[in-house]
């Protein structure tokens, strides 16, 4: 099923060098997270881009021309789903290419059977622009960043079924590397075959902590989780609700947001409680998105003792931040200078 007339997507991505595209599964991704890892995931036999500035807002991309035409010869479409990428609709519909439209092989919505958090039970403009499916943002926790990647490997395999083995072995690298990033190697090694699997289901359900000082392998924990440590309980006001999946893995206590309703600028009135706020619950930190203004967090922060951390959520939009791993230790290392 792969695409071996891929003139134009390959003039539009690398000029004249259109033979890199060759025998390769061509892939387009609305967002920059999912380019990451499914170059991780399908390596040498996929050729990979995203439509979307890894610096911009993800809720709010305007398709043009030039995305409907990337879209147009490739083989997999993957949208993180889950409204946040809404707009890749637009593209689909425009491109012409009947293989990436829903229901079809060639288009993967990557976030299906990753835990949806906050799903409304009443979905109403009353209650903001954005988020009528639950809180999209779920790439911030990295164990669903694993689940993510196995719907990937999944659909490569599915599309490109005689290198099947190659993307299951790539899938398993990538989640080691996130396992070893998470927990240390050390703690791996002292538990062996399917450490993994066994220190992610007890992460999720809320008792890696407790289960390891009862099998004393307490001491053995390094990675994310115990540079966490210093966090568990840290009061943090954030300016979106960008980061509930990333606090409640590593133990964070997001309190509010300067929101009153996603999408939707705070208010005078909202933002003046939130100051109150502030200075209650002795909050040192807001994290406020790159892509949001930060008049908001400069006032409230000019009447409290909270300092404002801008911050970046996609990898690819800084520098320090392109690579996942980068982006998870980048925004562990902002929180850790407050405490």
């Amino acid at each position: 099923m792969k695409s071996y007339s891929l003139v134009l997507i390959c003039l539009l991505i690398f000029g004249s060098s259109i033979g890199v595209c060759q025998n390769k599964l061509n892939v387009l991704t609305t967002l920059n997270y999912l380019r990451y890892v499914t170059q991780q995931v399908g390596g040498e036999k996929v050729e990979v881009s995203a439509l979307a500035n890894p610096k911009q807002d993800p809720h709010y991309v305007t398709p043009t021309p030039r995305m409907n035409q990337a879209a147009n010869g490739i083989d997999l479409f993957i949208e993180s789903g889950l409204g946040l990428d809404s707009w890749a609709k637009n593209v689909i519909d425009a491109s012409g290419n009947p293989k990436i439209q829903p229901g079809n092989p060639g288009h993967l919505v990557a976030t299906i059977n990753v835990p949806v958090k906050e799903l409304p039970t009443e979905v109403s403009r009353a209650w903001g622009d954005i988020h009528p499916q639950g809180n999209p943002h779920v790439w911030l926790d990295p164990l669903n960043m694993k689940i993510v990647a196995e719907n990937i490997a999944e659909r490569l395999s599915k599309l490109d079924g005689t290198n099947s083995a190659y993307y299951q072995q790539q899938l398993e690298s990538f989640k080691h590397r996130i396992d070893v990033a998470l927990f240390g190697d050390e703690l791996l090694n002292t538990i062996g075959k399917k450490a993994g699997d066994i220190l992610s289901r007890k992460a999720k359900n809320g008792d890696l902590q407790s289960w390891l000082k009862s099998k004393k392998l307490d001491t053995k924990l390094n990675g994310w989780f115990k540079k966490a440590e210093r966090l568990n309980g840290t009061k943090v006001m954030s300016y979106h609700k960008t980061y509930v999946y990333f606090s409640e893995r590593f133990g964070l206590n997001i309190v509010g947001e300067l929101e009153e309703k996603p999408g939707i600028p705070p208010p005078p009135k909202h933002r003046d409680a939130v100051v109150e706020q502030i200075k209650r619950d002795n909050i040192k930190v807001i994290l406020n998105d790159n892509f949001y203004s930060t008049e908001a967090a400069d006032y409230i922060a000019s009447k409290t003792q909270a300092k404002v951390f801008l911050t970046y959520i996609d990898v690819g939009a800084a520098p320090e931040v392109d690579t996942y791993e980068k982006l998870i230790n980048y925004l562990l290392d902002k929180l850790l200078t407050t405490n």
